[in-house]
């Protein structure tokens, strides 16, 4: 059984920034639970600029798995420094192969990891993860071992304001409606047409004289640059144009957000941003909605949908009408309301 009073703690989560954002309830429950241990968290670049200054941290630790540390040598070498620490405890809400062989070639002597990860027999305690549940609140199961959360304590997504943020070097000085726009996700059968994003930033020039903000990373930068071209009137493209703190701070200054099943919605709902959510290939019943109550979800009733967990690189059946479909009416009727409270 884990420690009653754990002295040092890892919370493992190196995928993508959304899952870092859905893991934050699960940092403050075992900082509630635990106020006088050493909380640290393994996750990459992105998840470190995220989520530095959280005050449930008290470190944080980096892993490049996908450039500079990428390959078995660079995990041995990370489990022999994870060692070093001497971290009593590991909670691993990521699910893959390495994740678990990190922990156990750390010689963590109680590991946490749910039933369906790879490689569960590498865990002293695995648990079944709720898939009627958000994933927010999947994540926190993993306190079963250790009795719960705190019985006071409530889950919400945060994250922290950014300090240095300075609006002005975005042009985002100044009065008006603003709506921001995030046409990217990883996976391309995840983002609506970029026609579609168009249309709808049209539409809410039309309507609310709006000023209209695309979002997204440096990989997003292509397809906003196709949304932007295809606009009929003038919209603001910062679509790689910001750090991961930056874009957490241009958020949290829209008056709303339309975005796919990505980071951004999650972003939102934890800085109480209204987000409207498009679902294409992925439903919200596999736990990833907004996890806000100022928030709202588009899709359309497809036999063929879900067709994975996170959407294929292709529509399966080659139509990709559950994007393809959708009208940049229905997703303004969905946003009018968060608009118009405004």
């Amino acid at each position: 059984m884990s420690p009653e009073s754990p002295e040092r703690i890892l919370v493992v989560q190196t995928a993508f920034l959304g899952d870092v954002v859905l893991t934050t309830p699960l940092l403050s429950a075992l900082r509630a639970k635990y106020p006088q241990a050493h909380l640290a968290l393994l996750t990459t670049p992105m998840g470190r600029d995220l989520l530095q200054g959280f005050p449930a941290l008290n470190e944080i630790i980096v892993f490049d798995k996908r450039r500079r540390e990428r390959g078995a040598r660079a995990t041995l070498a990370l489990a022999q420094k994870l060692r070093r620490l001497g971290f009593d405890l590991a909670l691993c809400p990521h699910r893959s192969a390495r994740t678990a062989i990190l922990a156990r070639l750390a010689q963590i002597p109680h590991r946490i990891g749910f039933r369906d990860s790879a490689l569960p027999w590498l865990y002293h305690h695995t648990i079944t993860r709720d898939s009627g549940r958000h994933e927010a609140l999947r994540n926190l199961q993993l306190l079963e071992p250790l009795g719960g959360p705190p019985p006071e304590f409530t889950p919400a997504l945060s994250l922290k304001s950014p300090q240095s943020f300075q609006p002005e070097r975005l042009e985002l000085a100044g009065n008006g409606l603003r709506v921001g726009l995030c046409p990217g996700s990883v996976w391309p059968t995840k983002r609506w047409t970029p026609r579609g994003f168009a249309q709808l930033a049209d539409l809410l020039h039309k309507k609310f004289q709006a000023n209209v903000f695309l979002l997204g990373s440096p990989e997003d930068a292509a397809v906003a640059a196709e949304v932007e071209a295809l606009c009929e009137r003038p919209v603001s493209n910062l679509a790689g144009r910001t750090s991961v703190p930056e874009l957490v701070g241009v958020i949290e200054r829209m008056n709303a957000l339309v975005a796919n099943d990505s980071a951004p919605v999650h972003i939102a709902s934890a800085r109480r941003v209204p987000v409207v959510a498009i679902f294409g290939p992925t439903v919200p019943a596999q736990g990833f909605a907004p996890f806000f109550p100022r928030s709202a979800v588009v899709e359309l009733k497809l036999p063929c949908r879900p067709c994975g967990a996170h959407g294929p690189r292709a529509c399966p059946l080659g139509h990709f009408r559950c994007m393809t479909e959708i009208e940049a009416e229905q997703v303004l009727a969905c946003l009018e309301p968060f608009l118009s409270r405004a």
